[in-house]
């Protein structure tokens, strides 16, 4: 599995990508570089901290697409 930009994204992130289909969608709507951001954060992260950093980075990302439902929507105007 990989980021947008094509960063190799870690196992356990990815396994959580794949189980939890609200953070999929959340991680989904993120820029390519704060997904990079991310990856690097649980990628560098010491072996007993990863589970923590994945459950922050978790956090972080659907509480960005709570707070930004439509940013991504593509929006047309509609002419009658």
């Amino acid at each position: 599995m990989e980021t947008k930009a094509g960063t190799t994204i870690p196992p356990e992130l990815a396994a959580e990508l794949t189980t939890d289909k609200r953070f999929k969608s959340a991680w989904d709507m993120l820029r390519p570089s704060c997904q990079k951001d991310y990856v690097e954060r649980i990628a560098k992260a010491r072996p007993e901290a990863k589970s923590a950093k994945l459950e922050r980075v978790r956090s972080l990302t659907i509480d960005y697409a709570a707070r930004h439902p439509g940013k991504y929507l593509k929006t047309r105007k509609i002419v009658s």
